[in-house]
């Protein structure tokens, strides 16, 4: 195991003096790596598998058992985190007939309806009225309607209003043909929207300088976390056809935020200041680090709770 890094309490990321009391009450994000054990088809049925545990009824039990790591093999590192923005998150709600996730699937019936736009709308529709008046005719409209053509909506609407509604025989309620927005001033059905789960948090950004002028040992330190950080989140290549995966994370931000999986999405290491070729190594007067955590899951109310403890 790695580590600790305790950039808060041990690092040159401030001119105050390491191990200050002053040092414990810096904002500080706690980031733990976590090595993956198994292989991508592994982790896939393993995901299923935790779905039918009895002991992922637990919410957070549900969640640990998502990903399969190597026990004792974890890195901590406690970062300072001056970042205005913790939390940012859309939601979205969508149409009936859009995709409801649930793992990837889609609702009973979804292509059907999504595949032929307003006709299918309008069919239900008519079909919802008739079942309403009890008019047996539905059957017939469905079977002779059940190509999703503009001909066979028209067919369907002329009927419903010729025998529902008292209509005389040369009554129609037209379709407009496509690219003919001209012949009818346009249709639009509400529907009921649902929520659409997505994981749409913006990612946790933590960015700091580490100073390699205030005291002898700084810059060996702090190559040494760079490295780290760098080697973690990049796979590993073991012959011609191994190659490892990149770390996953489990972050807090004490009584801000919680992640409990996440991936490095976006890693920048800058040279700041003058530099100088040292130790046949080039060293500038500060390192700044910039670090892009994206969730693997959808931040679920639950883990405001865990950010809190």
């Amino acid at each position: 195991m790695a580590g600790p890094f305790d950039v808060v309490k041990d690092y040159a990321w401030t001119t105050v003096p390491k191990g200050s009391r002053l040092r414990q009450e810096a904002p500080v994000a706690n980031v733990t790596s976590h090595e993956l054990k198994e292989s991508q088809l592994r982790s896939f049925v393993s995901g299923w598998v935790n779905v039918g545990d009895a002991k992922s009824q637990d919410a957070m039990k549900f969640y640990e058992g998502m990903y399969k790591t190597k026990k004792g093999k974890e890195t901590e590192y406690s970062f300072p985190f001056f970042e205005d923005n913790f939390r940012s998150y859309a939601n979205n709600y969508a149409d009936t007939f859009s995709q409801i996730s649930q793992r990837g699937a889609q609702m009973i019936g979804a292509n059907m309806a999504e595949g032929s736009g307003v006709g299918e709308e309008l069919i239900l529709g008519g079909a919802a009225l008739l079942q309403q008046s009890g008019n047996t005719v539905i059957q017939d409209i469905a079977k002779k309607a059940s190509s999703v053509t503009n001909k066979g909506v028209n067919w369907a609407l002329d009927k419903i209003g010729r025998e529902n509604m008292g209509l005389d025989k040369g009554y129609q309620f037209k379709i407009p043909e496509a690219n003919s927005p001209a012949e009818f001033p346009g249709t639009y059905v509400e529907t009921p929207k649902f929520y659409q789960y997505a994981a749409t948090d913006t990612g946790v950004e933590i960015s700091f300088l580490l100073s390699n002028t205030i005291a002898e040992g700084d810059t060996q330190k702090n190559q040494d976390l760079i490295k780290n950080i760098i080697k973690e989140s990049r796979p590993r290549r073991g012959g011609a056809i191994e190659l490892t995966f990149p770390r996953i994370y489990e972050i807090k931000i004490p009584g801000l935020r919680y992640v409990r999986w996440a991936y490095l999405a976006n890693a920048a290491f800058n040279l700041v200041g003058q530099r100088r070729l040292i130790d046949k190594k080039i060293v500038p007067e500060a390192y700044a680090i910039s670090l892009v955590f994206n969730s693997l899951t959808i931040e679920v109310e639950n883990f405001i709770d865990e950010a809190e403890m």
